[in-house]
């Protein structure tokens, strides 16, 4: 009868084959293998079949009052307003055309200008899988995206730039014909949306693993992320807290979850400040695991 034994060793395991009274067999020689790194490093590497990471992050200045709470993003900045920049719209469940267009000439892929020249979406489509669209940004001439079946817009990001390396101003997405409603944005200065809503993918489980949030202005609030889900049961349109965190002039630090959202759940960040103009950033991150 042999005991095989793992033991830890300069960042090796090695094995070794063991007999009943002890004595280590001569015919099982030891093999060295090295020992896996962290859980999360090994998703990214992509050692991990059917995991993925999945995060998010966001801000908003001059956070108002409001009973509803404010969505974490800077679309109180843009101009003109949004039809509504204190909760952010969600686009048809048949999906919809959308529009990218922004603020300042500069923005603009040809003939290139010195900001954000190329954007990348990153969206759900009607059946609520992953995809990506490439638009060559024209200034302030809005330019429609080819996909007409974009369900939710996850991020979008800069790809090519100008010599200022960031937008020249704040860039918007929105339904095409339909310029009050705004699903995303990037803000001037900046080279990607920081906008924490996300939706999860279709045949996809989100494991939420943790989350951190700050305020800054001395003025008090309530961060709550929240998702269109409960107990693993979605719930369209109803978002639930996950997590709550009371802020002033703070950060939480990162905090754990344990929170388990399923496929086409809709998960983002609102704060319900006690007074105007709060300052707060946040960040969420999980995993995505194949259904």
């Amino acid at each position: 009868m042999s005991i095989e034994l793992d033991v830890g060793t300069g960042g090796k395991v090695i094995r070794t084959r063991q007999t009943s009274d002890g004595a280590v067999s001569g015919e099982h020689t030891q093999i060295v293998e090295p020992v896996p790194a962290d859980y999360v490093t090994e998703i990214l590497r992509g050692n991990i079949s059917g995991l993925s990471m999945f995060s998010a992050m966001g801000e908003r200045e001059s956070i108002g009052t409001t009973l509803t709470g404010e969505d974490l993003w800077r679309g109180n900045q843009l101009t003109p307003a949004p039809t509504s920049h204190i909760l952010i719209p969600t686009p048809a469940d048949a999906g919809e055309q959308m529009t990218i267009v922004s603020e300042d000439a500069d923005d603009d892929g040809d003939p290139v200008g010195t900001g954000a020249r190329t954007v990348r979406v990153h969206y759900c489509d009607d059946a609520g899988d992953a995809q990506l669209e490439d638009v060559t940004l024209n200034g302030t001439t809005p330019v429609d995206t080819v996909a007409t079946d974009i369900r939710f817009v996850q991020s979008i990001h800069v790809l090519t730039v100008g010599s200022i390396g960031v937008a020249a101003g704040h860039i918007k997405i929105y339904k095409t014909g339909s310029v009050g409603l705004v699903y995303n944005m990037i803000a001037a200065g900046n080279n990607m949306s920081l906008v924490p809503h996300r939706m999860v993918p279709l045949a996809k489980t989100l494991y939420l693993h943790g989350w951190h949030a700050t305020e800054g202005a001395g003025k008090r609030g309530a961060v709550r992320l929240r998702s269109t889900d409960h107990l693993g049961i979605l719930l369209p349109g109803v978002f639930i807290f996950k997590d709550i965190a009371y802020l002033n002039k703070v950060a939480t630090g990162h905090y754990v979850l344990a929170h388990k959202v399923p496929a086409l759940s809709i998960v983002k960040v609102s704060v319900w400040a006690t007074a105007v103009n709060a300052e707060v950033s946040a960040s969420w991150m999980g995993v995505l695991v194949d259904d």
